[in-house]
């Protein structure tokens, strides 16, 4: 019981220490609601994919899996996996707006 107290003392001064490092949320403003929208625009296209290629997508780009690992774990050739990445991406290109 005594070290359990001392860890959650031990814990808080810590905490108390790196607290002013540690940087808060960015400050709400024109940037912030412009990356807001252009993610929920991402996360809409992302969605209208098929399932294959937004498994696919994830994996190599949000988990930043290798080719072979994202193959070994939906049980499908590197070739499937590289072409349905590019057409994920040629997908996502074509419903994204474009930049001016």
């Amino acid at each position: 019981m005594l070290n359990g107290c001392r860890s959650v003392l031990r814990r808080r001064l810590v905490a108390s220490r790196y607290e002013g490092r540690i940087p808060g949320p960015p400050p709400y403003g024109v940037d912030a609601v412009i990356a807001l929208e252009q993610r929920s625009e991402l996360i809409g296209a992302f969605g209208s994919l098929p399932r294959r290629q937004r498994e696919v997508l994830a994996l190599r780009y949000y988990l930043d899996l290798s080719v072979a690992s994202t193959a070994a774990t939906l049980r499908i050739s590197e070739g499937a996996v590289r072409s349905t990445a590019s057409r994920g991406l040629a997908a996502l290109a074509r419903a994204l707006p474009k930049e001016p």
